[in-house]
């Protein structure tokens, strides 16, 4: 299923966060590292109150990002960071993530790659069927929230 990560609507989970002056750069708006700062924040809030309930322990970690700046955000401020679950795969799991500013519109968007990672090994490997089984759902599911 694709996934228009810019449609505040296929996000089911949601944080709000302060703009903050130490995050204003010589241009005069919020630098791109606060972006990539805000949506983290989201991503690590859906993975713990989220995707982690009721599993057991996994790990992940970040494989890629991919990030679209669309447009400019000024202090002081608000912003609406959104994130959900977009795919799963044997060995990783797509996060879909979007911030969008005090007025609703969408100011970036990003696509993390997370990698299910063997603790005693540090490489690569597959999900438990359990956590897969939940990534799958909360892949499909409108929303990206548990049915």
């Amino acid at each position: 299923m694709a996934f228009d990560l810019a449609n505040r609507g296929i996000y089911g989970f949601v944080t709000s966060e302060r703009l903050r002056f130490a995050d204003v750069d010589a241009n005069g708006h919020i630098n791109n590292v606060a972006f990539l700062q805000l949506l983290e924040s989201v991503r690590v809030s859906y993975l713990r109150e989220i995707v982690r309930t009721g599993l057991p322990p996994f790990r992940l970690v970040v494989g890629r990002l991919e990030i679209d700046f669309k447009r400019q955000m000024f202090y002081p401020g608000t912003a609406t960071a959104c994130a959900r679950l977009i795919e799963a795969h044997e060995r990783k799991c797509v996060i879909g993530h979007a911030l969008f500013d005090g007025e609703g519109n969408c100011t970036a968007v990003l696509k993390a790659i997370m990698v299910s990672l063997n603790e005693e090994t540090h490489r690569a490997a597959p999900f438990a069927a359990i956590v897969r089984s939940k990534l799958d759902r909360l892949a499909a599911s409108p929303d990206g929230l548990p049915i």
